[in-house]
């Protein structure tokens, strides 16, 4: 019990020194930081932050599911369909997200005569999330041994009667983390959406700090903005993970 409240001490005390790191960053960075030229704008603020959420929420939905046809892809008998996803994926992630975005506003919206920036954006990084979301997906079906694969072939257990009932059950603990860490990265992947004028978080204030002549601000603020959201999931990622490890 007395180690396991020093571990916690230790803990709470490195925190404690990067938080003051960082008010030491927020107050020095500038002579005169004028921070209130961005907080003053905060209904535009929450906007940004609605629609970072409401994007990254949606894209981690669609990017399990083709992430997930992408997996049984790569699972696939016959080697033109695991060879398109084994090739898909690597492409995918060779391409920077940057580079993503540009290709599913400039070439994917023109073919398919979509202009919806809300809609291109979601679809780049559904793109980009997909390939690392099947990683994981494989990862956690490692949990399935041998033995429950022979038996499930001795009861002449369908594809879909598979992973229903015993496949996927046994999945979603190694996948809880794995996601909650997948949405933590989307977010932060959705500032390169500010490119293209979507008003996420990143854009709004880089247009506030623009109009403000207040760069330097802007900067610091949006990344208070992204450790608000993103340090949280992180522990919760964390603590479901050691949870579900007992």
């Amino acid at each position: 019990m007395v180690r396991k409240y020093s571990r916690l001490l230790q803990y709470l005390a490195a925190g404690v020194l990067f938080l003051l790191l960082i008010l030491y960053v927020l107050g020095n960075t500038t002579d005169h930081p004028r921070y209130y030229l961005i907080l003053d704008q905060w209904p535009l603020l929450l906007s940004g932050i609605g629609y970072t959420l409401l994007v990254s929420a949606v894209t981690l939905v669609l990017s399990a599911v083709l992430g997930f046809v992408i997996y049984l892809m790569m699972k696939s008998r016959v080697p033109f369909i695991r060879g398109m996803a084994v090739v898909f994926r690597e492409i995918i992630m060779g391409t920077p997200l940057l580079v993503m975005v540009f290709l599913a506003v400039y070439v994917l919206g023109e073919a398919v005569h979509i202009s919806s920036k809300f809609v291109l954006g979601i679809a780049a990084l559904t793109l980009y999330t997909a390939p690392y979301v099947a990683n994981s997906y494989q990862s956690a079906a490692e949990v399935i041994d041998e033995d429950q694969y022979v038996v499930m072939e001795l009861y002449h257990f369908t594809g879909f009667q598979k992973y229903f009932y015993v496949i996927l059950p046994q999945m979603v603990k190694p996948l809880l983390p794995a996601f909650i860490n997948h949405l933590s990265g989307i977010i932060k992947g959705s500032a390169l959406l500010k490119v293209v004028s979507f008003p996420e978080i990143a854009y709004v204030i880089t247009v506030i700090a623009a109009k403000n002549w207040a760069s330097v601000e802007g900067y610091l603020v949006m990344w208070i903005a992204y450790l608000a959201v993103t340090i949280p999931l992180s522990l919760l990622a964390q603590l479901i993970g050691r949870r579900l490890s007992r």
